[in-house]
């Protein structure tokens, strides 16, 4: 049983509201951000600004207390404005052809604790704790923690009935990206959402998890604080969901040649030459480039671990037989000889840097299908660092949660 809660947003006013609403930091290029920092005076960005630009030279509590105060600025000059209804709110996304439709809502921290909100992935307690202090100095959540569920047709019929309605704000951010979002006040609809959560038996951290941690460790530090229990979220059935695959290259080959590589990986697995990446997209193996070839790998029968749901993932096998024992990357986190990649064309990306020599080995994995991310929750288990890259990417602060 999930429980949501509707809330009242703070949003920009509609004169910014384009501005404003900022892509996370991660996802700008380096001189994209800081053309946004000179150009924007009303994005997102400038509330934060100084977590960006001296993260290290300033001490946490400094930064945090200087964001709190341009947050608190910005609402000031009437720039922020607090609805005065409590509400869900439905956020239709359009960007590069792609739909993608959710309701933002408060979500509950007792869910996350009590396992009904279930993860797949670890957290660093470290960043966990770093975030905790953030969420704790400044009081708001700008981007939405992005949950999946079963779909519901109760839930669904009545976001179809709400998207009739004309929106609330209608931002054209770009020729490839429009939001729209609708203020849900209306008493019986909130009731039909809030019902339709109710009957789910649980809801799956698709990206966020290390805020969603986040927001539990504050609430056991402020249990008597009511808004503090919940987080913001935004919730999407899961046929609506984009899991693409997260690739690898290794700039060495711990000191093997190739030959000598291919014989130990010649242990476990069927290694059979392909044409091009293209042929290897039918096969039940994933793919590897070495050396000017392309190879389909796939684990030999004999070393198949069917009670896991972890062994069904391609980024577990990878990591088990082959970049653990051969290419002796022990830690997938920090170690610097490993690069992740989800550029678009990624495998021509990375045969065009293996052939350079900017790496020397690359893998094309397969993508992770919705209902293994939720067997390896329901299991408790964790996937391997970046085994999935999801979509829709959320912007911050369409909606801002205060607690």
């Amino acid at each position: 049983m999930a429980h949501i809660k509707p809330f009242c947003a703070v949003r920009p006013n509609h004169s910014i509201a384009m501005e404003f609403c900022s892509k996370t930091v991660a996802l700008y290029e380096k001189n994209e951000l800081e053309t946004t920092l000179k150009n924007q005076p009303n994005s997102f960005l400038q509330i934060i600004k100084s977590n960006i630009k001296s993260p290290k030279k300033t001490a946490s509590k400094e930064r945090y207390t200087k964001v709190k105060k341009q947050y608190h600025k910005f609402k000031n000059e009437g720039l922020l404005i607090k609805d005065d209804q409590e509400g869900f709110y439905v956020l239709e996304i359009n960007i590069n052809h792609q739909t993608f439709t959710g309701i933002v809502a408060a979500a509950s921290v007792e869910d996350y604790k009590k396992g009904y909100i279930r993860k797949h992935e670890d957290t660093i307690e470290s960043k966990e704790t770093i975030f905790k202090n953030y969420l704790k100095s400044t009081r708001f959540n700008t981007e939405p923690v992005l949950l999946t569920y079963k779909n519901q047709t109760s839930i669904s019929d009545v976001v179809h009935n709400i998207k009739k309605q004309p929106a609330t704000i209608n931002l054209e951010i770009s020729d490839l990206e429009t939001q729209k979002l609708w203020h849900v006040t209306n008493k019986k609809e909130i009731e039909i959402i809030r019902e339709g959560f109710e009957n789910i038996d649980a809801l799956y951290i698709a990206d966020g998890h290390h805020r969603s941690a986040s927001s539990a460790l504050l609430s056991e530090d402020e249990p008597n604080a009511k808004e503090a229990q919940f987080f913001m979220a935004f919730l999407i059935p899961e046929d609506g969901l984009i899991i693409q695959e997260y690739n690898r290259v290794v700039t060495d080959l711990n000191g093997l040649s190739t030959g000598g590589f291919l014989k130990k990986i010649e242990e476990n697995f069927k290694i059979e030459q392909l044409k091009s990446f293209e042929s290897s997209k039918n096969l039940e193996g994933f793919c590897m480039y070495l050396d000017g070839q392309f190879y389909s790998l796939s684990l030999q029968k004999g070393f198949e671990k069917p009670h896991s749901p972890l062994h069904e993932l391609d980024a577990y096998i990878f990591q088990e037989k082959i970049l653990k024992p051969i290419l002796g990357i022990k830690n997938v986190r920090t170690d610097e000889r490993l690069v992740y990649t989800h550029k678009r064309d990624q495998m021509q990306w990375i045969k065009k840097h293996i052939d350079n020599g900017t790496y020397a080995i690359g893998f094309g994995l397969n993508l992770v299908q919705i209902h293994q991310l939720k067997a390896i929750a329901d299991a408790q288990l964790v996937m391997p660092p970046k085994s999935t890259y999801i979509y829709p990417k959320l912007r911050s602060g369409i909606t801002i949660y205060e607690f």
